[in-house]
């Protein structure tokens, strides 16, 4: 069973799971930044030969997530995923059956990776432009830039995007985990998909970092 981290934000209660996804408890909405579906858009984001699978794996753990905390309703943080112009493209058969058995309503917030497509319409996903409001919190894809300054009248960002990890480990044993980073004013998700490693990222006085590690999550500490 993984073990999740309860934390709270904004004066909510938010679960960071070690699925790589954040529940906002009393909202009952679980968010997710950065599936990256599809073979073209996961090569150009990675540059790199990737394994066969990756869609069928993240939707597989998606469904898991719902099976286990009965959410109301799926956010989507933008980079969903990049699709050929074939409508037979398998990726497209294959969520839309998907999204048969997951029948919660499910919305998107977008980003460049929508910007020049649109989503089938059999996926059933809403739009929800640019960025939602839901209670206390704003729903983005970008965060606020790390120099960006932010005041208590602000809303609280959850955002995606950079694909945070952070090193573990030393030697043959050293290893990059996903992490979430919670700012004073924002939450960023580490990247739904397996393969995506982004910004390196350390805690500090004002950062706080939780990785994932071996199933669980875990707050790091500065050294």
């Amino acid at each position: 069973m993984p073990q999740d981290l309860d934390i709270t934000i904004a004066g909510e209660p938010v679960k960071l799971l070690a699925e790589r996804a954040a529940l906002l408890v009393d909202r009952s909405n679980l968010v997710i930044a950065d599936l990256h579906l599809g073979t073209p858009e996961t090569h150009r984001s990675l540059a790199v030969s990737m394994p066969e699978g990756i869609a069928e794996e993240a939707l597989d753990r998606l469904e898991r997530i719902v099976a286990r905390w009965q959410p109301k309703r799926i956010t989507l943080l933008g980079d969903l995923v990049q699709l050929a112009e074939d409508p037979d493209d398998p990726l497209i058969v294959g969520f839309a059956r998907w999204r048969h058995r997951i029948n919660i309503p499910i919305s998107m917030i977008g980003s460049d990776a929508e910007a020049s497509g649109t989503i089938p319409p059999s996926w059933r996903i809403d739009d929800d432009g640019e960025h939602r409001r839901i209670g206390p919190f704003e729903l983005r894809h970008h965060p606020r830039a790390d120099d960006g300054e932010s005041t208590d009248d602000d809303s609280m960002l959850i955002a995606g995007h950079r694909h945070p990890v952070i090193p573990l480990g030393s030697g043959s044993k050293r290893t990059l985990a996903h992490a979430f980073i919670l700012e004073p004013r924002q939450l960023i998700l580490p990247a739904f998909t397996p393969y995506a490693r982004g910004v390196r990222v350390r805690p500090t006085t004002s950062r706080s970092v939780y990785a994932i590690a071996d199933g669980a999550v875990a707050e790091i500490h500065e050294d």
